[in-house]
């Protein structure tokens, strides 16, 4: 079933005739009819009652005309929205990221990108735990999130774009731990996590790297993430961070930094209510893709 036959059938039924229809699409009335017949054999039901002097939808038809007319209006308006976005993009997007990052190592960059390049695009930037991110994200409550590829997998409906790598390291406690120089210097630590969730991926990624320095590291689950933090503070074990990670500025720790590196994503829905998602997610590749960044 294409447009032109929905747009045939829409308009017969508005004129009450295939005569009138044929005058207002500039078209042959045979072509109409040959058009709306094969729209009802496709259908498996007839769209149309032909007795002689009428020309009225039947039930069927009926219901498929409201079916077309709300689907077209629909349409329209998508697509109107669209045009004006990609012509004079305007609006908020609303990205998510970690509660445990750093917004020296993107806000500015973003915020100084778009005031020049789309000044009517307003990023509105909240950090929450990963899990709320994501449910926030589903909840159409975030148009996108940002998060590092080790975290748990994507569920159905929503798209990943790589943005940037991060460098990646560990941190501890520089009272209990004064004379670290190396990770094999850590050796027989637990390394602590926050999440569940996590937990598999993540030790895996801590596994590969601890692997190049001859160690098995003992992964232990605090649960939340205050919790793990504490353990670390107290000297009961170490956690693995990224550059773009607040707590590496901590001065009651040390961070030490390891030749490997934390893919960040971007993740959004596949078919986002707001327009403007698409554009911002492009607009961020091409920022974090510069030199330098």
């Amino acid at each position: 079933m294409t447009n032109a036959q929905i747009r045939c059938y829409l308009t017969v039924v508005e004129e009450g005739s295939f005569a009138k229809a044929a005058n207002t699409l500039f078209i042959s009335q045979p072509a109409i009819s040959k058009s709306i017949s094969k729209m009802e054999d496709e259908l498996g039901f007839l769209l149309l009652d032909r007795k002689v002097g009428a020309l009225r939808p039947t039930a069927a038809g009926k219901l498929m005309y409201q079916f077309f007319t709300q689907s077209e209006a629909e349409y329209r308006r998508l697509v109107g929205d669209i045009q004006s976005t990609v012509k004079e993009p305007g609006g908020t997007v609303r990205l998510g990221c970690p509660e445990t990052w750093n917004p020296a190592k993107f806000y500015d960059r973003i915020q100084t990108h778009f005031s020049t390049r789309f000044p009517s695009v307003k990023p509105e930037i909240e950090c929450c735990r990963l899990p709320d991110l994501l449910a926030r994200l589903h909840a159409e409550k975030l148009d996108l999130i940002m998060t590092h590829e080790f975290h748990p997998p994507v569920q159905y409906g929503m798209e990943v774009s790589h943005l940037t790598d991060t460098g990646c390291g560990i941190l501890y406690s520089t009272a209990h731990y004064p004379n670290v120089r190396t990770l094999s210097d850590l050796n027989g630590v637990d390394f602590l996590i926050f999440d569940s969730s996590l937990e598999k991926k993540f030790g895996n990624v801590v596994r590969r790297i601890c692997s190049d320095h001859g160690i098995t590291p003992n992964l232990k689950n605090c649960g939340q993430y205050s919790s793990a933090q504490f353990q670390m503070t107290c000297g009961k074990g170490v956690m693995f961070f990224t550059d773009w990670d607040l707590a590496i500025h901590n001065t009651a720790y040390t961070y030490l930094p390891l030749n490997a590196s934390a893919p960040v994503n971007l993740i959004y829905p596949a078919a986002s209510p707001n327009p403007r998602t698409q554009l911002f997610v492009q607009e961020l590749i091409t920022l974090f893709s510069e030199p330098g960044t």
